[in-house]
């Protein structure tokens, strides 16, 4: 069996939001199920200048490949503190965190990896 791909993800969180560790194992259940390897830099946002810097739109925030693949519709980032983040989850309901088949399919679509 091949090697899994393997692609660079920024995990952007704010400690204000309650969950940054959990989408945090999101992400490595997401790449685990998609079998692809995952370089992680988790970057704690503090301030709003690092905010607009680096595109913050709220906790957690995942850049695959320094690409957002849930792009938010609204301001380009969010403030740093009281910036949790809102994902469409199935059956037309919000959470705090993307669902793990979505995520599963943005890791794979990253690595170039087909949908299975």
């Amino acid at each position: 069996m091949p090697p899994p791909d393997r692609i660079r993800v920024t995990y952007l969180f704010s400690r204000s939001c309650p969950s940054h560790e959990e989408g945090l194992a999101l992400l490595r259940d997401a790449a685990s199920t998609a079998g692809v390897a995952v370089d992680v830099e988790p970057l704690e946002i503090t301030t709003d200048a690092e905010a607009r810097e680096r595109g913050f739109t709220g906790s957690p925030t995942y850049l695959l490949d320094g690409r957002d693949p849930f792009p938010a519709e609204g301001p380009a980032h969010a403030p740093a503190h009281d910036a949790c983040r809102a994902y469409a989850r199935p059956g037309g309901r919000i959470g705090p965190l993307p669902h793990l088949d979505d995520l599963v399919a943005a890791v794979r679509a990253a690595a170039g990896k087909a949908t299975a």
